[in-house]
């Protein structure tokens, strides 16, 4: 009943804040064209809503983690994985996101705010267009974050990992870092909306350089298979 009663008081205040920062980024956002106050907003925000559903993050490897342009790949486990790491990894973090997201009231506002990319799995045409994109802001110097399972394990095993992520990273030319999250799944599994407490542990490997991968005869599945090992390890 607790357990219930205060996920849902997390889900209003989340709502709530997002209404905010319509209200006070998007403004600053559009006079000054900086993303920095966004995504310092939006971490304050993760960290406070974390803490009080009792959901504690330890991270391992940080010394690992890149600067500019570079590929983030995570397994994914629960919704908490994607707040997380905006709240753990650096910078003006950029990700794949459904279509569908952007067409939801305050939620769609915040996404184009931070510059989130677009991506309609239906129409392969319109999802290439997107992993271009994503490709663009990485060589640009802009991290990006992405999930190569495409959807939530349901038992917390990696899925197959799908094409589109290793040909963002192919096209983009940019270091890999996998970021691998524990205990996600058990704090809000799939199918569940109340958020249990616990720790969540975050382990980051080493980059994986573009050297290891692209003289290979087959370049992106001998990155799959790097980012599978380190993943799974």
């Amino acid at each position: 009943m607790m357990r219930g009663l205060r996920s849902a008081c997390v889900y209003a205040c989340t709502w709530l804040y997002m209404a905010l920062a319509v209200v006070v980024c998007l403004p600053y956002l559009w006079i000054t064209r900086r993303l920095d106050f966004i995504y310092a907003y939006a971490r304050l925000g993760i960290r406070l809503l974390l803490f009080f559903s009792g959901v504690r993050v330890q991270v391992t490897g940080g010394e690992h983690l890149g600067a500019g342009g570079v590929v983030y790949m995570a397994n994914h486990q629960s919704y908490l994985d994607p707040p997380i790491l905006l709240a753990s990894l650096p910078g003006a973090i950029s990700f794949l996101a459904k279509a569908e997201l952007f067409r939801v009231p305050l939620l769609g506002l915040v996404l184009r705010a931070g510059g989130l990319v677009p991506i309609d799995r239906r129409d392969r045409a319109a999802a290439e267009a997107g992993i271009e994109r994503a490709a663009a802001a990485v060589r640009a110097g802009r991290p990006f974050l992405i999930f190569p399972e495409g959807t939530r394990s349901r038992d917390g095993g990696l899925l197959p990992l799908k094409k589109g992520p290793f040909y963002l990273a192919e096209q983009a030319q940019a270091p890999v870092v996998c970021a691998r999250l524990e205990g996600t799944a058990a704090l809000l599994p799939r199918g569940e909306w109340r958020i249990r407490p616990g720790t969540v542990r975050l382990r980051i490997a080493p980059a994986i350089e573009l050297a290891a991968w692209t003289s290979a005869p087959e370049p992106r599945a001998a990155l799959a298979e790097l980012v599978r090992s380190r993943l799974e390890a």
